[in-house]
Parts: C-alpha cells; sequence; structure tokens
C-alpha cells in the first residue's frame, strides 16, 4: 500500500482525537464483556431462527463477523442505555449491515412496496419483512419523535444501499451528489435518535437539544466512519464509492483534497460538538461524550477497520504524529480490545444448526416418537 497517505492520516486522526478530547472511560473490563455477551446473545439467537436464516440467506461466516462487529459498536458507543435496548439495536443495525454488504436487485421487491405498507400486507422484499419485524422491539424503547427518526432513516438506508449498487460516484460538477449520497445511506439521524430512549430522557421536555444532537450527530459520526475507515478502503475494490472517491468525482479534485476536505469538516464537527453541548443538559453532554468515545474505541479496536495494520507499521517512528497515534491506539486498546472468544458464544451457525434439528424432531410422525420414547 505504496500510495497510502499515512502521515497525513496519523495528523487527521490525532487532530480528531484530540479535539474531542479522547478518554474512554465508559466501562470496567467486566461490565463491558457483561454488556457484550448480553447483546450478542440475544441478537446470535433472534438470527438463528429459521425465519432469518430462510429469508436473509447470508453466509454465516459473513452473518457472524457482522453481527459481532455491531454488537461492538453498539456496546461500546451507546453506553448509557439498558442492556435490552442495546440488544434491539445491536439486532436492527446488524441488518443494516447485512443489507449494506449485499448485491441483491431491490427493483422487483419494491414494486409495490407503498401499496403492501398502506394495505398492512407483509413486504415483497425479505430485508424489510424482517426489519419491520423486528421494528416495534426497537421502537418500544423510545418516544415518538425519535421513533420517526429511526423510520425514515432506516428507509433512507434502504434506499442509499439501493443506489450503491450502481457504483456511481456521481457526474463531474454535481458538487450536492457526494453528501446527498452519504446523508443517506449514513445512518446519521437513526443513530442520533436511538441515543435518547424514553425511560432515561423526556423528548418533550429536551426536545430542543435532542433535535440539536440529531442534526449534529448526523454528520459527525458519518465523517468520523469515513475517516477511520479510509485505511481499509483504500485498495479495496468493494469500497470504491466512498465520500472521499466520490468527492475526487464530483468535485473534480485529487484524492488528497478529497481527504482533506472531509478532514476538515470532520474537525470543524468536532468542534461544534462539544461546543454546542457543553453548556446544555449534563446528561445530554454526558451521552454525547460517551458515544463520541465509544465510537472511536470500537474503530480503532474493532477489526473490520484493521487500524492495527497503521499501528504496527508506526510504532517504531519517531514522529510526534506517530508517536501520538500509537499512545492514542494503545489507550482503545487497553479497554476495548476484547477478543470475541470472550462474549461471542455461541456461533449463529450453532444455534441455527441446533434450532433445525428442534423442527425435524418435531415435524417426525408421532409414532416414531413413541417409538423412540419406547
Amino acid at each position: 500500500m505504496e500510495n497510502f497517505p499515512t502521515e497525513y492520516f496519523l495528523n487527521t486522526t490525532v487532530r480528531l482525537l484530540e479535539y474531542i478530547r479522547y478518554r474512554d472511560s465508559n466501562y470496567t473490563r467486566e461490565e463491558r464483556i457483561e454488556n457484550l455477551h448480553y447483546a450478542y446473545n440475544k441478537a446470535a439467537h433472534h438470527f438463528a431462527q429459521p425465519r432469518q436464516q430462510q429469508l436473509l440467506k447470508v453466509d454465516p461466516k459473513r452473518l457472524q463477523a457482522s453481527l459481532q462487529t455491531i454488537v461492538g459498536m453498539v456496546v461500546y458507543s451507546w453506553a448509557k442505555v439498558s442492556k435490552e435496548c442495546m440488544a434491539d439495536l445491536s439486532i436492527h443495525y446488524t441488518y443494516t449491515l447485512v443489507l449494506d454488504d449485499s448485491k441483491d436487485d431491490p427493483y422487483p421487491t419494491m414494486v409495490n412496496y407503498f401499496d403492501d405498507l398502506q394495505a398492512g400486507r407483509e413486504q415483497a422484499h425479505p430485508w424489510w419483512a424482517l426489519v419491520n419485524e423486528h421494528f416495534p422491539n426497537v421502537l418500544r424503547h423510545f418516544g415518538p419523535f425519535c421513533s420517526l427518526n429511526l423510520i425514515r432513516s432506516t428507509l433512507d438506508f434502504f434506499e442509499g444501499c439501493w443506489i450503491e449498487q450502481y457504483n456511481f460516484g456521481g457526474f463531474p460538477g454535481s458538487h450536492d451528489y457526494p453528501q446527498f449520497l452519504r446523508r443517506m445511506n449514513g445512518l446519521g439521524h437513526c443513530v442520533g435518535a436511538s441515543l435518547w430512549p424514553k425511560e432515561q430522557f423526556n423528548e418533550r421536555s429536551l426536545f430542543l437539544e435532542i433535535t440539536s444532537a440529531i442534526a449534529q450527530m448526523e454528520n459527525w459520526m458519518v465523517w468520523v466512519n469515513d475517516l477511520m475507515s479510509f485505511y481499509k478502503e483504500f485498495d479495496d475494490e468493494r469500497d470504491q464509492i466512498s465520500l472521499v472517491k466520490n468527492y475526487v468525482v464530483s468535485d473534480e479534485i485529487s484524492l488528497n483534497e478529497a481527504l482533506e476536505k472531509l478532514t476538515q469538516d470532520t474537525l470543524h464537527s468536532s468542534k461544534q460538538m462539544v461546543a454546542v453541548f457543553s453548556d446544555k443538559d449534563p446528561q445530554v453532554m454526558d451521552t454525547i461524550e460517551c458515544f463520541m468515545h465509544g465510537y472511536v474505541t470500537w474503530h480503532l479496536c474493532d477489526r473490520r477497520y484493521r487500524l492495527s495494520e497503521i499501528y504496527e507499521k508506526v510504532k517504531e517512528e519517531k514522529t510526534e504524529d506517530a508517536q501520538k497515534f500509537c499512545k492514542f491506539y494503545e489507550q482503545a486498546a487497553n479497554v476495548g480490545a476484547v477478543s470475541p472468544s470472550e462474549w461471542a458464544y455461541p456461533p449463529v451457525a450453532q444455534l441455527a444448526n441446533v434450532r433445525s434439528k428442534d423442527v425435524k424432531e418435531v415435524q417426525k410422525p408421532f409414532l416414531s416418537s413413541i417409538e423412540l420414547v419406547e
């Protein structure tokens, strides 16, 4: 990866973590593992159900990896919500990651989407059928305003994934296109709204704070993700429709200029996030700060983002940015580097096999059952 701008990436990441005053103290190690296993266990049993297995048709290894990634994201970032809320959000966001990786053409199953929705019929698209079935479990945690944001943002996400299947980075000169697509597929409003469960926050009395948090979070979380995903996506053929790559096409600029544009936007958003909420409701600020720090820890520690490779590459370097990056990385690893073997068990495939055997046993003739007992 000779062309990857390592020095620039280090400088940008260090500035970001300094801006948000990164110091993840969301959990003790025991609390983190307990929450990870609780959310994982419930989500794994959900995806092991025959209906989910039949309709999703996802490779077991990919489903397992997706679930582990999302459980980590939710537990690390949504540190202030209940374990039950974490589990339900983990299921919802795993569905979104499965869709994001899908290559199936949605057109045939979306022809009657609204008619089926209006008539209360099951959606023809299997993803929507499953997501709609699970949605009540998610929405029960939230008030009506936050719930509407979750629904609307999930719908936007589906459409964004649909657009991405065309591998279209925008026409040259279409400067609005990159942000249009990123806002649509970024789930920013869904994430921003799902930080405020009704058992902890009164969305009527905190309406202005919650609305502002959703607005700020929309850009912050997707830009941070784009920045910290830049390394893993740099030479991956499957990830060429990214915000940075789309800037290159639509704005007709170089890759370094596009990365600088993302960097400046991310740093400005980080400054705003801290400044806007520092004098607001303390519980709101605490939730936002815990999310930001946990979200960064998750990116630094999750294997999906491969940032350990950057660490190994620069840990012997003496530059200021390299040393600062390594210090931040080690700080994150000390709290967030938890082996999946400590919490991601049993595997979904194993649970699905057990369920399949149980179904087959139930379907055996009654006489055979009597003979077996005898």
